[in-house]
Formats: structure tokens, C-alpha cells, sequence
């Protein structure tokens, strides 16, 4: 779509990168510095960020905060490298299609863990981020590409690892309060101490109009009043004992209205309720863990008469992980198992399977530059009776060099290996329907790039090529109900990058405060169609370029977001956020506003000529919120 807003987007959007450019030879006698990220997702034991042979994001809950958003996947939408696609405003689930994360423009390959707990069901691989609130937590782990020798079938493009708030040394008691237009409200409780964490959060938004729209079938979807609940509670009752649980209950409804005002419409209402539950222990060379999780949404059909749906999903399982020094080599064992059940009442009922696996790693450290490390492991999958049971042997490799103290260079290959959902085998619909015969996804990822600090820059770029055979899509070429196929080859190769510039970092004055940030991914996502012919599967491109001044009293961040050369002809955009902070009497005022310029933002769709149902779901327009934070 092309008008004048867009083309002033543009404009600032060039301007930013172009003032980034014209600081870079300021950056000429930049001096190293060492930075202590951790990182607990690149490997199964902690590492420093910037020794990890793997491109791997930390997130934290402050910058988290900082960003202004609305919820977790709201969050991470606005880091690069991630193609978020949704079917309503701020992730929230329509009937079962949940928001999502797209790795580098591939769908699906995206494994999500809280506490490092896998919580996708084997039902949809859904993960519903939009119900966690970014207050309940401590920070997110990113770790891009192939990590399915660390854990397991679903790690196909990447890992999202989702840490909430821990225990803290000093008690703290913290209350915010957040309201908008489009009767947006957000209020968080949260009180912390050393040996109890909880957190207390309520979000509201207005009934909303034309979320969606058919433009072949001529009838809108708008979206009801929506009302959410969500509670984090952490104990830490013995050392190194951790007890967590994550909850969340959301309401809200949506309405089918017709072009012809001839035609009802037709209504539902929705409910749903997540419960995740872990007990972990945590040494430095011994960590266990057994956790479950259990989800239930509730469809019911108020304008016709339709069984009301119940989705159950159930995960429960363990995990345990060793290391030690043997033969001058530093080594990882463990072993991991998740029973995964569904229950789709008006879909295909009761359907369960049992994952299992035995997992080893190996490290060795050269002079203290050079680290190789290899990974094993060999994944199970047992079906219920009647159903496809699964063996794969899945390997890896990595290496890290560091050649100065600024400069760490690394490389990564691994396979990876996904088993088709409940949905993708068995789902019966009017709408869609499963089908049996899918046969698994499996491939490699093949990465390398370099990792670069010093007190003026923080630089991580990666090249990459990610390959995989029967890639499972859906057919639209056959009309409705849709149906799955296994494409014959889904690939994408391209860059990714995350660069923070801090030109003024000795400067004697409030400059600096000031930083400059881009990030995102350029690729080539492409996939068989059920003729063989390559299509575009994904974005080709996500970037995300802003400036931030963190001090005291005031912090500011603007930032422009875009997403393009899209798929199904959906539209490009770039969308402009604001966020601000500033301390007033005992706590801080802020004032956040998304899509200044009130951008139209399609978040998934197909507008393809040729497409049976050519159609289209939008995010919000602009939205302001002003807030306050105190802690005591």
C-alpha cells in the first residue's frame, strides 16, 4: 500500500540508519570491553553470551518493559529476526490460531520453553505468548537455528526460552497502573522476597471492529471485549530447590458479520485457561527438573446451534542433565521424557504420544582461543496404537575462536528433526481437515558469524542456510476444507544481525545516555507447492532500527519496525513506537504509544489472485498509554 504516511516512515526510517553510518568512524579507536551476558539456552549448563558458538539474544526483563509493550509476544515481535504473524490485535487467540514467532521467515520451527521447560502442545505446537505479561518476567533467551541436539524434536529453526522472576535478595513490593484508548488497561501487584516471588497482572482491551476480512466471501470478523488474568508464583523453599508456576485465564468473544445485511452473524465466546507447574533442582554441575502443563480453551456458538468446543492439551515430564571432566574433555549427559496428550472434543477427541530421548555433548577448550564441541542425541517418539512411531539420531557441531578480546568468530551445524501435530494428522472441520500420511520434518541449519564489543559497539551478524525436506504446509490450492502436504524442499538462507552503537560512551555529559540500535534478518524463505514449483514462504526481511537515551531522571526510546517483501502479496509496513519514562515523586510516569502514525498493519493473511478466500487480520492502530510504576 502506498501513501504519504508511508513515504514519511520511509523518511525516518533512512534517516536513523544513515546517522548510524555517520557515526561509525567514531568508532575507529573504540577500546575492547568484556561483557558478562550468561546465557542458560545456547548450552545446557551456563555459558558467557559471547563464548557460545551459537547466535543467541538475551532479553532483559527491563528492556522487556522498555520496549513498551503489551505482552511477551508483543515483546519479541519488535526484536529482530522474528516474522510475527497473528489473527487478532495483541496475539490473542482466535479459536485456536495463536500468534506466533517465525524464525528468519520459516513458520513453525519455533521451539518456546518457560524455565526451559518445553510448553507447546502436540495438539497445534501453539504457545500462546500474548497471555504472559512482560512484568512477571526476569528475561528471555533467543538461541537461532537448529537446537534440536539440545532439545529435542520440536527445536526446528530456533528456541525462545522464557524466564520468570526469581526470589531477590531484598524484599520489594512494586504496583503499576496502565491505561489507553481502545479501552486498554494493564495493572500489575508483584511482591518479591528471598525465598517467594509472585506477581499479580490484569489486562483489559475494548471491543474492537473489522479485525479481519474476507474480501471473496465479503464478511468481517470483529473482536468482543477481552478481559485477562495471569499469576507467576516462585518458592525457593530449600537451596537449590525452585518451585514455579505460571498461570493465566482469559475471556473475550468474536463475531462473523456479513457485507449482506441480510445474513446474521454469527457469534462465539472463548475462554481459556493455562497452568504450567515445575520443580526444579539447579547445581553447578548436576540440574533436574519435573514439571506439567495443562490448557483448556472453551469455544461455545451463541447464534446457531453448534457443540460447544473443550481443547485439552496435557504435557508432563522430566529432565536431567550431568556434567564432569574426563580425559581432558568437559562433558554434558542427560536424558529427557514428555507425555503429550490432546483432547479436541468436536475435532478428532483424545490423541496422546510419548517423547523420549538420551542426550551427550563434549567440549574441548585449545589455549584458551579455540572451543569445538559436539552433540548427540537420539529421539524418540512413540505413537499411540495404530500411529507412526519415530527414531532419529540427531547431531551437532560447533566451534568458537576468539581472536582478539573484542572479537569471538563462530560456526554451527546441526540437524533438526519435527514430528506432524494432532491437528496436522488428525483435525476435522469444515474448515480444515488432518492428514494421516504426513511424514516428519527433518533438515540442517548451517551458521556462522562473529560476535565483536567493544565500549563504543556491540556487534553479532551470522550467516546462514537453513534446509529441510518434507516441510509440512498447508494446501490452498484445492479450496476449502484445507488440507496438509509435505513440501519437497522449504529452505531459507540469508543475515541476521544485532548492532548497538554508544558513539558518546566517554562523553562528560547526558550524551552518554544515548544509544543507537538496529537489528533484523534478510533471507530467502522459499517451498515446493503440491506441483513441485518453488513459492515464497515467508518475509524476506524484518528490521527493527532505533535510538534510546537511558538516564535518570528520563528514558526514551523510538524505534521503527518493519516487516517486508512479504508473502501472499500481504503488505509491507514499518511502524513507529514510542516509549518513555520519567521519575515522578516516589515511583516513574510512562508514556508509550504504538503505531504513531497509525500505520494499517496486516498480521497474517492471503491476498493472492489466485487464492480461494482472499483475506486479511490487522493489528490495532495507534495506541497511547500513560502509566505509573512504584516499588517500596
Amino acid at each position: 500500500m502506498c501513501c504519504p504516511c508511508l513515504s514519511v516512515r520511509r523518511s525516518i526510517f533512512c534517516l536513523v540508519l544513515f546517522f548510524i553510518l555517520l557515526l561509525l568512524p567514531l568508532l575507529a579507536a573504540a577500546r575492547p570491553i568484556t561483557l558478562e551476558t550468561v546465557t542458560v539456552t545456547a548450552e545446557r549448563f551456563p555459558i558467557k553470551e559471547k563464548d557460545a558458538a551459537r547466535f543467541v539474544t538475551v532479553i532483559t526483563g527491563e528492556e522487556l518493559v522498555q520496549s513498551g509493550a503489551n505482552n511477551v509476544v508483543d515483546a519479541l515481535k519488535r526484536k529482530g529476526g522474528f516474522a510475527y504473524k497473528a489473527y487478532a490485535p495483541l496475539g490473542i487467540s482466535h479459536g485456536g490460531m495463536n500468534s506466533e514467532l517465525p524464525v528468519r521467515g520459516l513458520e513453525g520451527g519455533e521451539l518456546v520453553l518457560i524455565n526451559g521447560v518445553p510448553i507447546q502442545s502436540a495438539a497445534g505446537h501453539g504457545y500462546d505468548l500474548n497471555t504472559i505479561p512482560v512484568d512477571l518476567i526476569a528475561r528471555v533467551e533467543i538461541l537461532k537455528g537448529a537446537a534440536s541436539t539440545l532439545y529435542g524434536a520440536d527445536a526446528m529453526t530456533g528456541v525462545i526460552n522464557i524466564i520468570t522472576r526469581q526470589p531477590v535478595e531484598v524484599q520489594e513490593t512494586r504496583v503499576s497502573v496502565e491505561v489507553g484508548n481502545e479501552g486498554y488497561h494493564n495493572h500489575t501487584v508483584s511482591y518479591l522476597s528471598p525465598t517467594v516471588s509472585a506477581c499479580l497482572n490484569y489486562q483489559h482491551l475494548g471491543d474492537q471492529t473489522e479485525i479481519s476480512r474476507s474480501f471473496s466471501k465479503k464478511y468481517r470478523y470483529d473482536l468482543a471485549e477481552t478481559d485477562k488474568y495471569a499469576l507467576s508464583l516462585n518458592c525457593h523453599p530449600f537451596e537449590k530447590v525452585n518451585v514455579d508456576y505460571l498461570g493465566s485465564f482469559y475471556e473475550t468473544g468474536f463475531e462473523k458479520v456479513y457485507d449482506d445485511p441480510s445474513k446474521a452473524f454469527e457469534g462465539t465466546s472463548q475462554k481459556h485457561y493455562k497452568n504450567f507447574l515445575d520443580l526444579r533442582y539447579d547445581d553447578e554441575n548436576f540440574k533436574a527438573k519435573v514439571f506439567g502443563i495443562y490448557d483448556e480453551m472453551q469455544r461455545e456458538e451463541y447464534t446457531a446451534e453448534e457443540p460447544d468446543d473443550e481443547n485439552k492439551n496435557y504435557n508432563f515430564g522430566f529432565e536431567g542433565d550431568y556434567r564432569f571432566d574426563w580425559m581432558r574433555l568437559q562433558w554434558v549427559v542427560g536424558a529427557d521424557g514428555v507425555h503429550r496428550a490432546a483432547d479436541y472434543n468436536n475435532q478428532y477427541g483424545y490423541h496422546c504420544r510419548n517423547d523420549y530421548a538420551v542426550f551427550a555433548e563434549v567440549k574441548k577448550e585449545f589455549i584458551d582461543r579455540l572451543a569445538i564441541t559436539v552433540g548427540i542425541r537420539e529421539q524418540f517418539i512413540d505413537g499411540e496404537s495404530g500411529a507412526k512411531d519415530y527414531d532419529r539420531f540427531l547431531p551437532s557441531f560447533g566451534a568458537r575462536c576468539r581472536i582478539t578480546e573484542a572479537l569471538n568468530i563462530f560456526a554451527n551445524a546441526g540437524k533438526a528433526f519435527r514430528a506432524p501435530t494432532f491437528n496436522n494428522l488428525y483435525y476435522q472441520s469444515s474448515f480444515l481437515v488432518g492428514n494421516p500420511d504426513l511424514d516428519p520434518e527433518e533438515g540442517w541449519t548451517y551458521e556462522v558469524g562473529a560476535k565483536w564489543d567493544t565500549d563504543r559497539v556491540r556487534l553479532r551478524v551470522a550467516a546462514f542456510h537453513m534446509a529441510y525436506e518434507n516441510k509440512i504446509e498447508t494446501d490452498r490450492t484445492r479450496g476449502y476444507p484445507l488440507s496438509y502436504y509435505n513440501a519437497g524442499d522449504y529452505a531459507t538462507t540469508g543475515m541476521e544481525w544485532e548492532l548497538d552503537l554508544f558513539p558518546f560512551s566517554d562523553a562528560a555529559s547526558r550524551l552518554s545516555d544515548v544509544s543507537f540500535y538496529t537489528s533484523g534478518y534478510w533471507s530467502d524463505p522459499t517451498a515446493d507447492d503440491t506441483d513441485g514449483n518453488s513459492h515464497q514462504a515467508g518475509p524476506r526481511s524484518q528490521i527493527r532500527t532505533g535510538i534510546c537515551c537511558t538516564s535518570q531522571p528520563l528514558t526514551l526510546d523510538v524505534n521503527c519496525l518493519s516487516l517486508l517483501s512479504r508473502e501472499r502479496n500481504l503488505d509491507g509496513y514499518a511502524v513507529l513506537n514510542v516509549f518513555g519514562k520519567v521519575r515522578l515523586g516516589k515511583g516513574h510516569a510512562t508514556l508509550s504509544i504504538d503505531n504513531l502514525l497509525n500505520e494499517e498493519v496486516q498480521v497474517s493473511g492471503d491476498l493472492t489472485a489466485s487464492g480461494s478466500n482472499r483475506y486479511a487480520y490487522y493489528e490495532l492502530g495507534r495506541l497511547v498509554k500513560i502509566g505509573y510504576a512504584i516499588a517500596f
